[in-house]
């Protein structure tokens, strides 16, 4: 009987590796990454080092936060970028004639479209990918209007003090990311919210059989990934004082990367916000250090894709996949 249970534990440890590789993966994945990058140059993490760390991975934290939510529901939402670069526009466009009230329009501007992304795929049966792709364009649209293509410059320093003051030595941008994923990783894991997000990306007819207004859930979530984006189109603005519609021209693909790098499943009902953080660190450090090493924006995008269908293919639900012949 004890020999039996002996030859049972290394089938059981094995297991207990594969359903937990989700988790353990990514926290791999990230001290490969920075243990290469240190070897390769050494001043990697000093004080300089992880600043620029902290002002690349901070805005992005936020808008992968809101994607995240998207995607523990099941769908997708490719308006994210365009929106973080509208919020943006408007608030380098607007500040000097409305003050910081910039800031609240920018929010309600894109809190508006993720509520349209919302309402064409719970009301309209739209597909998510095709509802915020078509949003998307209507949103770049607006921005190349409302910009006429031109560099616009920031002037305010109240506003670009929201991401640039210096609190125990680290930008105040970081403070606001940490505290955007602390919210979502409440929001998601302590909250009626979060439970039924978890029960519409795991089980669509469950989660209607349990009482659950499936399609006002699924509206709250494009909202909450509208407002977020929003917010990051915000702080990336104050951090960066000034920029054009070429704002977060090649961030889809790293975005999406960076939620599925920390183990969020595209099938839905798996992973979260707080395993999102690690896949943040993953991409922007892996960005940071070929921008170190000069290697060119084609070969990192061709990295980052690589790393989203690996990591896509390593947590998929295969079983809740129809197979079209």
């Amino acid at each position: 009987m004890m020999r039996k249970k002996l030859m049972t534990k290394p089938g059981l440890s094995l297991e207990w590796l594969g359903s937990n590789m989700t988790t353990v993966g990514p926290i791999i994945f990230v001290i490969a990454v920075v243990a290469i990058f240190q070897v390769i140059n050494p001043s990697f993490l000093k004080y300089r080092g992880i600043i620029t760390l902290v002002y690349s991975m901070s805005y992005f934290l936020i808008a992968a936060c809101g994607l995240t939510f998207v995607i523990m529901t099941g769908s997708f939402d490719f308006s994210v970028p365009n929106m973080l670069k509208l919020s943006a526009l408007i608030c380098v466009l607007y500040i000097e004639k409305i003050g910081l009230l910039v800031i609240p329009l920018a929010l309600l501007v894109c809190l508006g479209f993720g509520f349209i992304n919302g309402l064409l795929l719970a009301k309209f049966k739209v597909p998510s990918f095709l509802a915020t792709l078509g949003v998307s364009i209507v949103v770049d649209g607006i921005a190349w209007y409302l910009s006429k293509g031109h560099l616009r410059i920031m002037q305010d320093e109240t506003f670009r003090s929201l991401a640039t003051t210096f609190i125990a030595g680290f930008p105040s941008i970081l403070y606001w990311g940490m505290g955007v994923w602390i919210l979502s990783t409440f929001l998601a894991l302590c909250t009626v919210f979060g439970r039924r997000t978890y029960a519409v990306g795991g089980n669509l007819e469950g989660a209607g059989l349990s009482d659950i207004n499936i399609a006002w859930h699924r509206i709250k979530v494009f909202m909450l990934s509208g407002f977020l984006s929003g917010l990051a189109g915000v702080l990336y603005m104050s951090q960066m004082g000034g920029g054009s519609v070429k704002i977060a021209a090649d961030m889809a693909i790293p975005l999406f990367a960076s939620v599925v790098a920390g183990g969020t499943a595209l099938t839905g009902g798996v992973g979260g916000p707080h395993r999102t953080l690690m896949g943040v660190i993953i991409i922007t450090w892996i960005q940071a250090g070929m921008s170190m090493l000069a290697i060119g924006n084609d070969v990192q995008m061709l990295t980052f894709g690589l790393i989203a269908i690996g990591m896509s293919i390593a947590t998929i639900d295969r079983k809740r996949i129809k197979i079209v012949k």
